[in-house]
C-alpha cells in the first residue's frame, strides 16, 4: 500500500485507525497526515524520498514470527509523530532522514536506531526494562548524531531484568542532547547503561546517570576502545556509574563532573574540567570496575573549580595543570593515595590529602597553594606526606586581621626551592595584638623547613597595613613558618 501527497485526509475530527498485520507493508512517499493512528502487529512501515509521519501516531509491534519495522531513508522525516515500538519493534533511521520532534516510547525490547547521517534532531525517546538480558534500546551507529534530543533510559521493574540501553559507535556523537540514565526500581533490578565504543563522542551532552531505589542498580556510563568524552557534562547520584576501566586509551577527558555517584578507573586516568564549568562531586572516585585494574588517576583540566569531598580511593595521583581544585573531604584522603602535582591553577581547601604535594614544576608560569581558594573564612589544608614548592610555586596566605584568624598548610616535611614566593593577603586592616603568633606552615616532620621563600627571608619583618609581621622558619614547635606580630 502506499500512501502519497499530503497524505490521509481527516476532516471528521476523530482519529481515524488503520491496522496492520503479518506481511503488511505501508509506503509513505508523502505524509501520513494527521488524525491518524497506524498499528502493525508484524510489517513494515517505510518513508521514502521526502515522506512525513506528520503528526500520525503508530504502533510498531513484532508479533511472533512477523517482525514489526518502521523505516526512514532518503531525507524522510519523523516529524512530530508519536512512535511506540515494542516486542523487538523497531523504527530504524538511515541516508540524511532526522526524527525532527517525535515522541518515540520503546519497551519490552524495541528499538530506535540511528545510522548513517541521520539526526535525532529534537526528537524525545525513552527505552524501558525488559525481561531477559536484553531491554529496549535507542542506538546510534557509523556518522549519526543525538543533536539536541531528549532521550531516557530506565532501569529493570524486576529482579534479574535487564535495563534500558543507550548505545553510541563508530563515529556517533551525542552532540548536545540530554540524556538521563535511571537505576533498577527494585531489589536487584538492572539499572539502565550507556556505552561509547570505538571513536564515538559524547559531545557536548548533558548526562545524568540516578542510583536505583528499593535495592535495585544504579545507571551507570561505560567508555570503551578509542570512545571520547569531549566537553560533556557528567552527573552521578546515589550509587549511579561511571566507568572507563576498559577505555582504549590511558586518559579519557570530560566536560565536567559533579553529583555524589560512583567513579570506577581501573588503571585508566580521569581528566575533568574541559567545559570549564564550576563543579562539586562529594562521591567516590576509585580503581576497579569492570576491568578490575587498579592505577587510577585523576586530572583537573579547564578554567574551572572542581570541589571534591569524599574519600577517593584511586591510587595513581592527581595533576592539576589548570582553574582550581578544593579538596574538602572530611575522613580518608580526597585525592586518593597517590601525589598531587599543581602544575598550574590552584589547589586548595579544608580536606585531607594523603600522598606527597608540589606546587609548580619550576619552570611554568605559576601554580598555587591557596587554603582558603573558594572560600569565606581561613582554612586549613592537611598534607599527610611532605609538601613541596617549586620555582614556580606561590603560597598564597589570608590573614583575616578582624578576626585574627589565618590559613594554615600542615604538612609532614616542607622543601621550599630558590624562587619560590610567599602572596600575603590582608582581609580588613584591624591592628592586633602585639605577640601574636600566626603558623603559616605547620611542619609536623621532625626535620626543619628546607630553605625560605624568595619574597620571606627568615627574621625578617614586613608590614601590612597596620600590622608588622616577623618571619620564623623555626618557630611554632621549632620547625614551622610562623608570623609574629610585633611593634
Amino acid at each position: 500500500m502506499d500512501i502519497t501527497g499530503s497524505g490521509i485526509a481527516n476532516n471528521s475530527g476523530v482519529v481515524q485507525s488503520f491496522n496492520g498485520g503479518g506481511q503488511t507493508g505501508i509506503f509513505f512517499y508523502g505524509t501520513a497526515g494527521n488524525l491518524a493512528s497506524f498499528t502493525a502487529n508484524g510489517g513494515l512501515f517505510s518513508f521514502n524520498g521526502s515522506a512525513s509521519a506528520g503528526s500520525a501516531s503508530f504502533v510498531v509491534n513484532s508479533v511472533g514470527i512477523f517482525p514489526a519495522q518502521m523505516g526512514f531513508l532518503n531525507t524522510s522525516t519523523a516529524a512530530d509523530a508519536t512512535i511506540t515500538l515494542s516486542n523487538h519493534g523497531q523504527a530504524s533511521f538511515n541516508d540524511s532522514t532526522t526524527a525532527g520532534n517525535a515522541v518515540f516510547t520503546a519497551v519490552t525490547g524495541g528499538f530506535v536506531l540511528f545510522g548513517t547521517n541521520s539526526s535525532a534532531d529534537h526528537a524525545v525517546a525513552t527505552c524501558s526494562g525488559a525481561p531477559g538480558t536484553v531491554g529496549s534500546e535507542i542506538g546510534f551507529t557509523q556518522f549519526a548524531t543525538a543533536a539536541q534530543g531528549r532521550f531516557t533510559a530506565n532501569g529493570a521493574t524486576a529482579s534479574g531484568d535487564a535495563g534500558g540501553l543507550i548505545n553510541f559507535s563508530d563515529s556517533t556523537t551525542a552532540a548536545d542532547a540530554a540524556f538521563v540514565i535511571n537505576g533498577g526500581t527494585v531489589q536487584d533490578a538492572a539499572g539502565a547503561v550507556m556505552t561509547f565504543f570505538e571513536s564515538a563522542s559524547a559531545g557536548n551532552a548533558t548526562i545524568t546517570v540516578n542510583g536505583g531505589s528499593g535495592g535495585g542498580e544504579g545507571g551507570t556510563i561505560f567508555f570503551n576502545r578509542q570512545s571520547d568524552g569531549g566537553t560533556a557534562s557528567l552527573a552521578l547520584f546515589n550509587n549511579g556509574e561511571l566507568d572507563i576501566g576498559r577505555h582504549g586509551h590511558r586518559l579519557l577527558t570530560v566536560g565536567s563532573l559533579e553529583g555524589d555517584g560512583l567513579v570506577f578507573l581501573g588503571a585508566r586516568g580521569l581528566a575533568a574540567g574541559s567545559n570549564n564549568r564550576n563543579t562539586a562531586f562529594s562521591g567516590i572516585i576509585q580503581d576497579g570496575g569492570i576491568s578490575h585494574g587498579t592505577g587510577g588517576s585523576l586530572s583537573k583540566i579547564g578554567t574551572g573549580t572542581l570541589k571534591l569531598s569524599g574519600a577517593n580511593a584511586y591510587t595513581a595521583g592527581t595533576i592539576l595543570s589548570a582553574g582550581g581544585l578544593v579538596i574538602n573531604n572530611t575522613t580518608g584522603s580526597g585525592t586518593g593515595a597517590g601525589a598531587v602535582a599543581v602544575d598550574a591553577g590552584t589547589l586548595g581547601g579544608k580536606g585531607i590529602v594523603a600522598g606527597g604535594v608540589t606546587v609548580g614544576t619550576g619552570s611554568g608560569t605559576g601554580a598555587f597553594l591557596e587554603p582558603s581558594i573558594d572560600a569565606s573564612k581561613p582554612t586549613t589544608l592537611t598534607i599527610q606526606s611532605a609538601l613541596t614548592f617549586k620555582a614556580d610555586g606561590i603560597y598564597t596566605y589570608k590573614l583575616n586581621t578582624k578576626r585574627a584568624r589565618a590559613d594554615q598548610v600542615i604538612a609532614n616535611g616542607v622543601t621550599i626551592e630558590s624562587g619560590a614566593q610567599f602572596n600575603f593577603v590582608a582581609v580588613a586592616n584591624t591592628r592586633l595584638t602585639l605577640g601574636t603568633v600566626f603558623i603559616a606552615i605547620d611542619n609536623t616532620s621532625v626535620n626543619p623547613i628546607t630553605g625560605p621563600f624568595a619574597n620571606l627571608p627568615d627574621g625578617s619583618i614586613f608590614t601590612v597595613g597596620r600590622n608588622n609581621f616577623q618571619v620564623s622558619y623555626s618557630g611554632g614547635d621549632g620547625n614551622d613558618l610562623t608570623l609574629t606580630v610585633v611593634p
